[in-house]
C-alpha cells in the first residue's frame, strides 16, 4: 500500500541523489523514481477505475458527435492506456509521455484494442513539435497537467495542433478551496509531494489556465471524487470537460 512514509522515503533517495551522489547515482535515482511512480500510476488507476469512469464517460460521449472518420487523437501522459476503452474504432492514437517505462504497459494494453493504431513517442506536453499545426482531431489529458512545468505553454501547444472545431478532453486535479483542511496539506506537502511524484503539483489551477487558455467554448465541471484512502484526498478536487477550438 503506498503511504506518506513511502513518499518521504523515495524523497530522501531522489534529494540525496540530487545533492550528494556523483552523476551515476544521479541517474540511478531518476530511474528508480520514474519506474515507481509508473507502479504508483498503474495501482493508483486500478483502485480508482470505478471512480473514474462516470466523469471519462462524460468527457468522452463528445467522440459521438465529431465526424464518422478515422480520428486523429493525441493523448498527454497516456501512461498505461487507461482511456483506451472510450476511444472511438479506427483511430489513429499518438501517446506522448515523458516517461519511457510506461511504454511496455502502454503496448501490452493496445493489443486488447487492435482497431485502434498505437505509437508512443517520449516527450512533454510543452513541445509538440512533432506534430503539425491544425493536425489533430482531438487532445487528451487526464491526471497530466498536473505535472507540466510551464501549464500555459502546455495549453498553447494543445490549441496549436488541434484543428478548428477540435476537441480537448481533459480530467485533472487541481488546488482546493482556499482555507480548507486539504488545501493547509496541499501546501504543507506540496515539495516532498512534487519530489516524490515526478513533478504532480498539489496546488496546479489547471480549471483557471484552461478558462484563460483561448479555446472558443468549454464546458467544464468542478467537483470532489470521493476518494477513501487519506492520501488520494489531497487530489481529490477535480475539474473535467470538453474545451473546443
Amino acid at each position: 500500500m503506498f503511504c506518506i512514509k513511502t513518499i518521504l522515503a523515495l524523497v530522501v533517495v531522489f534529494v540525496a541523489g540530487i545533492l550528494f551522489l556523483g552523476p551515476r547515482l544521479r541517474r540511478w535515482a531518476n530511474k528508480r523514481s520514474k519506474i515507481w511512480f509508473n507502479d504508483f500510476n498503474k495501482q493508483y488507476l486500478k483502485d480508482c477505475k470505478e471512480l473514474f469512469r462516470p466523469t471519462q464517460e462524460k468527457i468522452f460521449k463528445c467522440f459521438h458527435q465529431m465526424p464518422e472518420r478515422p480520428l486523429k487523437v493525441v493523448e498527454l501522459g497516456a501512461g498505461a492506456g487507461a482511456n483506451f476503452e472510450y476511444l472511438p474504432k479506427n483511430a489513429e492514437l499518438v501517446c506522448i509521455d515523458p516517461n519511457e517505462y510506461a511504454k511496455k504497459d502502454l503496448l501490452i494494453k493496445a493489443e486488447q484494442y487492435p482497431d485502434i493504431k498505437v505509437t508512443f513517442e517520449i516527450g512533454v506536453a510543452e513541445d509538440l513539435s512533432s506534430l503539425a499545426d491544425e493536425s489533430v482531431d482531438a487532445v487528451i489529458s487526464t491526471h497530466v497537467l498536473c505535472s507540466v512545468k510551464d501549464l500555459n505553454q502546455s495549453l498553447k501547444e494543445v490549441l496549436r495542433v488541434l484543428k478548428k472545431g477540435g476537441k480537448f478532453m481533459f480530467m485533472e486535479h487541481i488546488e482546493d478551496v482556499n482555507g480548507s483542511r486539504i488545501h493547509f496539506w496541499q501546501h504543507f506537502l506540496k515539495v516532498p509531494w512534487h519530489f516524490a511524484l515526478q513533478g504532480c503539483n498539489l496546488t496546479q489551477t489547471t480549471n483557471v489556465s484552461i478558462q484563460k487558455a483561448g479555446f472558443s467554448n468549454i464546458e467544464m465541471d468542478i467537483f470532489e471524487l470521493g476518494f477513501k484512502k487519506t492520501l488520494f484526498k489531497l487530489i481529490g478536487r477535480h475539474c473535467a470537460g470538453v474545451a473546443t477550438k
